[in-house]
């Protein structure tokens, strides 16, 4: 690798990071799986949706609805999250998306929400 090519990567990632310090809005998808046999996935959503900060959520199935295991139902959740009940606490970061993905692992009827890092973005 040349060293001009490794400068650039080092400057763009370094911008993205000191951007990253002054957001307060940030995005996280990750794979959301779900008991819609013990509860349907709106009260599901509904309980997501009134975590603070959380302003959206949307979903997407990776699958038919009937190829499905009620049990075990898998859907493409994106949030996104505002870092204003954060901000007067003391600050807003990216780190703060796992305390919120935790947050959506205590609803009723979520056994589990995995998340990439790399499926974190600012805003």
């Amino acid at each position: 690798m040349k060293l001009n090519h490794l400068r650039t990567l080092v400057k763009e990632e370094l911008n993205k990071k000191l951007n990253e310090e002054y957001q307060d809005k940030f995005k996280m998808v990750g794979m959301l799986i779900t008991n819609i046999k013990q509860r349907p996935q709106k009260e599901i959503f509904s309980d997501i949706r009134s975590i603070p900060g959380v302003t959206v959520a949307s979903s997407k199935e990776p699958m038919e609805y009937s190829a499905q295991n009620t049990e075990k139902f898998q859907t493409i959740l994106t949030i996104k999250v505002d870092g204003h009940p954060w901000i007067a606490k003391g600050g807003f970061d990216r780190s703060k998306m796992e305390e919120i993905r935790k947050e959506i692992l205590k609803v009723d009827g979520v056994l589990s929400y995995n998340v990439n890092p790399d499926n974190i973005s600012s805003l």
